[in-house]
């Protein structure tokens, strides 16, 4: 039935399906750089800032490298979303700007950990920026799908709102925003799990599953795409 209504639906990249689904993601990658690549968040800028301020007053040039490199990176990632969005006459736009995540996952896998993670993380950060980018929407509402602290505000604000303010039109947003905020959080501990196993290679879950995303995004945009066509014939 779900999967029948998303076929069906006109902003499947609004669909809380594919919010919760992409910020899954965004956690289990976040937690992977944290854990196994220098103690270095891909997305979340606000404690790589913490901890570049760290580095600095403790002198470590390498944690330096590492966050300012990514939060750079980071930044980069958001510019190209921006540049390609507004030249790209495509409808398939975001399915190009997730395809960099899905690789760079697939490379960095297979990279040892003796690769400086000032290489490595910030090419994740780019990846999970331009996917921030595209994908930054839920059901109208804005959220990010690569980190969980605005989610998080939202959640709390938008259910204050409906308990001491009584305001029912707050009852949709706040439990889109706490599935994001539990999506995030259940990618990030199910990432620690599996790293206990998989170790440096548990992006490859990570690229798997964003495939799968991505793929059914393009098909459904496929389907839209040819009922666009035949809605114009008709008139014509």
């Amino acid at each position: 039935m779900v999967f029948n209504d998303l076929l069906h639906r006109k902003n499947i990249e609004q669909a809380k399906e594919m919010a919760a689904a992409l910020t899954f993601c965004g956690g289990f990658i976040d937690a992977y750089t944290f854990i196994q690549r220098g103690q270095t968040l891909a997305a979340g800028q606000t404690g790589n800032i913490i901890f570049f301020s760290a580095s600095v007053a403790n002198g470590n040039v390498t944690g330096m490298l590492n966050r300012l490199s990514t939060i750079l990176s980071f930044i980069l990632g958001l510019i190209i979303v921006t540049l390609i969005h507004k030249h790209s006459q495509s409808h398939y736009w975001r399915i190009f700007e997730m395809i960099p995540i899905i690789i760079i996952c697939v490379v960095v896998s297979f990279l040892p950990h003796s690769v400086p993670n000032y290489y490595i993380v910030p090419l994740l950060a780019v990846g999970l920026a331009m996917q921030s980018g595209a994908f930054s929407k839920i059901e109208g509402l804005g959220y990010s799908n690569a980190f969980t602290s605005g989610n998080l505000k939202k959640l709390v604000l938008a259910w204050s709102k409906f308990y001491f303010d009584k305001n029912i039109d707050q009852k949709a947003p706040a439990e889109n925003y706490s599935i994001l905020v539990g999506a995030f959080m259940s990618g990030a501990i199910i990432s620690a799990l599996i790293q206990k196993i998989l170790g440096i290679r548990t992006l490859l879950v990570a690229a798997f599953l964003l495939s799968i995303i991505n793929t059914f995004y393009g098909y459904v945009i496929f389907l839209r795409h040819k009922e666009w066509e035949k809605e114009l014939k008709s008139r014509g």
